[in-house]
């Protein structure tokens, strides 16, 4: 009996065990990374960490980079006495050549996953459209688990998630030259900050 229980045991301890395994390693302070843009003045730090093999992203429920969808790890640490609002933010990626590439929606990513076209494209609405849950919850798992959700970076705090790429129209090494352009922060008065941009260029060396 004490056999069988030491056992069970084992077996719910592996199993917990792999279950931990699958997320992604800590986050840092943004200082930490290689790729940081560092506001001195205001406090503020942004890092932008890519995981760009399968080694990197195996905590993910689906093969994202498989479809040419790149994730970035979004790390904002917020040093000053007060906090930032991130409600507005605007996270794109910056090819060498110019292009700025949004964070792709939960919605894009199922659609580039299933190469299925959106059908409102053809149209032009004069506001954007509801965008409501994937039809594979997966998706919608890894992005409430892992995605960047933060509204709100407190006082000496960092906060960090993951944002997906659609960089299948890019030249390779796609990394080669780019950057995260980071806008639309706002202090505790309400006023946008300067943007920041990540280069990958450091990283890359």
């Amino acid at each position: 009996m004490k056999r069988t229980f030491a056992l069970l045991v084992s077996v719910l301890l592996l199993s917990a065990g792999a279950v931990a395994a699958k997320r992604p390693p800590e986050a840092a302070a943004a200082t930490e990374y290689a790729d940081v843009d560092d506001h001195a003045n205001e406090r503020i730090s942004i890092a932008a960490d890519p995981f760009d093999t399968e080694d990197d992203t195996h905590f993910f429920r689906l093969d994202y980079l498989k479809y040419d969808l790149l994730p970035v790890r979004i790390i904002v640490t917020n040093n000053s006495d007060r906090p930032i609002n991130m409600a507005d933010v605007r996270i794109q990626f910056l090819s060498a050549a110019n292009d700025r590439i949004p964070a792709a929606l939960p919605d894009e990513i199922d659609r580039r996953m299933n190469n299925v076209s959106n059908p409102m494209d053809k149209y032009h609405f004069p506001i954007p459209l509801p965008k409501g849950k994937t039809h594979n919850q997966k998706i919608d798992q890894d992005m409430s688990d892992f995605g960047f959700n933060a509204l709100v970076v407190e006082p000496h705090t960092t906060q960090a998630g993951f944002l997906l790429y659609d960089v299948s129209g890019l030249d390779k090494p796609v990394l080669r030259g780019a950057a995260i352009y980071v806008k639309m922060i706002h202090d505790a008065e309400g006023k946008d900050l300067f943007p920041f941009t990540i280069y990958f260029d450091k990283l890359l060396k």
